[in-house]
């Protein structure tokens, strides 16, 4: 799930291994509030937490939640390794901190396995434990220069707490390897073949991990790819076609990743670029990011 634009980053204490991106954001919107689309929190490879300091996110798991104002509202949200759009509200003021974490590095981090996290989004309290929301209100009342600094700390109190908690399996972290490299184009018979394991018994082990089998993640990847390309060329000025942004990507053709967005974003890609184009060109949604947990 990912937000808004990120501000410039101040020096500070660096994040623990498995964060993968950390950054303020600020955004003032300027259409009439009826105008406004949502903005989907998408699904992605990382695990989401979201310090909101302006006001509460309100998170929609439809679209029809969101259009009658229905859903949770979270002043630290943590968004669970999810295959479906979240619908945020655009209100007139968004400040805040984004994380993004390597969902194998949720043991680390949280104590748990990403599998753990069942909810589509879930305030920071009910997982992180109440210190959160201290951690929310420091942040918050800080300058915006110092929050990423005071939630990179947060971090890494967290990872202290849990440093003996064991690591996940060597085949799921080889599997997710393998699967990252290849953007999910890899037969899921290969990917086990490559960590020694039997197809069923990988995609359980994966399951436990992440919440997932092995072959939805390939699919996950591939997806998550295909979106990376297309919003580096919207951002470069030059937009690829849907029809070869397809066949490089691997799937049939144009309707096929057509199927894939509205599974993965609840809309066609023309529609997705027409709600985001400005928050595109901001910076707002980086695409797909790689790193070791």
């Amino acid at each position: 799930m990912s937000v808004r634009a990120p501000a410039a980053r101040p020096r500070g204490q660096a994040p623990p291994p498995g964060v993968r991106r950390l950054f303020a954001y600020a955004a003032r919107e300027v259409a009439p509030r009826h105008t406004r689309p949502p903005h989907r929190g998408l699904p992605s490879s990382t695990l989401t937490v979201i310090v909101a300091t302006d006001s509460p996110l309100l998170c929609s798991a439809t679209a029809d939640e969101w259009a009658s104002g229905q859903g949770t509202r979270h002043e630290v949200c943590l968004g669970a390794f999810h295959l479906q759009p979240v619908y945020l509200q655009r209100p007139d003021l968004q400040e805040g901190v984004q994380v993004a974490l390597h969902p194998l590095a949720a043991r680390r981090l949280f104590g748990l396995p990403a599998a753990a996290l069942t909810g589509l989004t879930q305030e920071g309290d009910a997982v992180l434990g109440p210190g959160v929301r201290a951690l929310h209100r420091r942040v918050a009342s800080a300058a915006p220069g110092e929050r990423e600094g005071l939630v990179a700390h947060g971090l890494a109190e967290l990872a202290v707490r849990h440093e003996r908690t064991p690591a996940p399996r060597r085949e799921v972290v080889g599997a997710w390897r393998l699967l990252e490299r290849a953007g999910g184009r890899m037969r899921v018979g290969d990917v086990a073949d490559g960590v020694g394991l039997t197809p069923r018994h990988l995609s359980s082990l994966v399951k436990a991990e992440l919440g997932i089998g092995t072959k939805q993640l390939a699919d996950l990847f591939r997806w998550e790819s295909a979106h990376a390309a297309l919003v580096r060329g919207i951002r470069s000025g030059r937009p690829p076609l849907l029809a070869d942004l397809a066949h490089t990507h691997g799937y049939a053709d144009h309707a096929h990743l057509d199927a894939a967005y509205r599974r993965y974003a609840g809309t066609s890609p023309s529609s997705w670029i027409g709600e985001e184009f400005r928050n595109i060109q901001a910076g707002g949604d980086p695409g797909g990011r790689h790193s070791e947990p």
